[in-house]
């Protein structure tokens, strides 16, 4: 992450648009010496918003801890025991 004072973005702006739309880039623009925006591309925004979104989700936090938990003790379900579990038969190649 970049931190610039918004006397470098101006006249600039559409260079650093380019510049964090294209990469995972962030800018924090500072104003008078202190953070005042961060820039950032529109799919970084985005997956930002999503993110935020789940972790919102009541009993997420417990879900993943326990997934994570599953998986580090081995208990892993592979292709062919999740389409029977669910009626869902193999795609002909």
């Amino acid at each position: 992450m970049r931190i610039l004072p918004i006397s470098k973005i101006k006249g600039k702006l559409n260079e650093f648009v380019d510049a964090v739309s294209s990469t995972q880039d962030q800018i924090t623009i500072t104003k008078n010496g202190a953070p005042a925006a961060v820039l950032v591309g529109a799919d970084e925004w985005e997956s930002l918003q999503e993110t935020l979104y789940w972790l919102a989700q009541p009993g997420i936090r417990e879900s993943i801890a326990e997934a994570d938990a599953d998986i580090a003790s081995g208990r892993t379900y592979g292709e062919d025991e999740i389409r029977a579990e669910f009626g869902v038969p193999r795609r002909p190649h």
